[in-house]
C-alpha cells in the first residue's frame, strides 16, 4: 500500500513568529500599542479568509494591513505591506524540521504539503525546505482555506487517500485537526504550544516537536 504524509506548512514547519513581532515593531515605532497591533492583525487575518469569498492571500494580507490602520487609526500599516511580504518569504523552518524530513523521505513515504497561500510566497519556503514535497496543495489552486473541508476533500480526492496509508500533520488545531476529525484522516498534532486539546477530535496522536513524528509512523 502506499504511505503518505501530508502537512501543515505554517506553525507545523515553518516558524511565523518574524510575522508577529514585525507587526509589533512597526506599532512601537510609530507609539502604538503592539499587543494591539497584533492582535488586530490576527482577528482580521481569520475575517477575510472564512468572511469573504476567496481572496488570494497576498492580497488578503494588504487588507488586512488597511484594517490595522483603521482600527489605530494611523497610515503606517498599509505603507508596510512590502516590507511584510518580505518577511513572510523570508520565514525560515523551526530547527528539527529539514531533518526530519529528510529522515521521514528516506522511510519510503511521498509527502504533500497544504497550505493557506499562495505560490510566490510557497515557493520561497518549498526551497529553503529542501524541495522534498512530492505534491503542493494552496489555498490559491483550490480557492478555499482550510479548514473548509473543501480544501480537504480536494486533497483527499487528487491523491486518492482512502486507499492509502495516510496520515496528517499539523500544529493548527482548529484549522486541520478539527477537519481532519470531521473526515476519519489518521492526524497527529505537533502541539508546539503544550495547549490542551478536545475530545471531540480524538483519536490523534500528539507530539510537541516534528521530530518525535519519526517514532509514530
Amino acid at each position: 500500500m502506499d504511505k503518505i504524509l501530508t502537512f501543515d506548512c505554517y506553525g507545523t514547519l515553518i516558524n511565523t513568529k518574524p510575522i508577529s513581532d514585525t507587526i509589533s515593531n512597526i506599532a512601537k515605532m510609530n507609539g502604538l500599542n503592539s499587543k494591539d497591533a497584533v492582535n488586530i492583525y490576527v482577528n482580521y487575518e481569520d475575517r477575510l479568509m472564512y468572511g469573504e469569498p476567496y481572496i488570494p492571500y497576498d492580497k488578503l494580507i494588504k487588507q488586512v494591513l488597511e484594517y490595522c490602520d483603521m482600527e489605530l487609526n494611523s497610515d503606517i500599516f498599509g505603507k508596510s505591506y512590502d516590507e511584510i511580504i518580505s518577511v513572510h518569504k523570508e520565514l525560515k523552518p523551526f530547527k528539527e524540521v529539514i531533518e526530519t524530513l529528510k529522515e521521514i523521505h528516506k522511510k519510503g513515504y511521498q509527502l504533500a504539503l497544504m497550505s493557506n497561500s499562495v505560490h510566490d510566497i510557497m515557493n520561497y519556503h518549498l526551497d529553503v525546505l529542501g524541495n522534498v514535497f512530492d505534491n503542493v496543495f494552496l489555498a490559491e489552486d483550490i480557492h478555499a482555506y482550510k479548514p473548509q473541508l473543501k480544501f480537504f476533500k480536494y486533497v483527499e480526492e487528487k491523491l486518492e487517500l482512502k486507499g492509502k496509508e495516510h496520515c496528517h500533520i499539523a500544529k493548527g488545531y482548529w484549522w486541520d485537526i478539527v477537519p481532519c476529525s470531521k473526515l476519519g484522516w489518521r492526524k497527529i498534532w505537533v502541539n508546539r504550544n503544550y495547549k490542551k486539546g478536545n475530545k471531540c477530535q480524538e483519536p490523534y496522536q500528539e507530539v510537541h516537536t516534528l521530530d518525535e513524528v519519526l517514532n509514530l509512523i
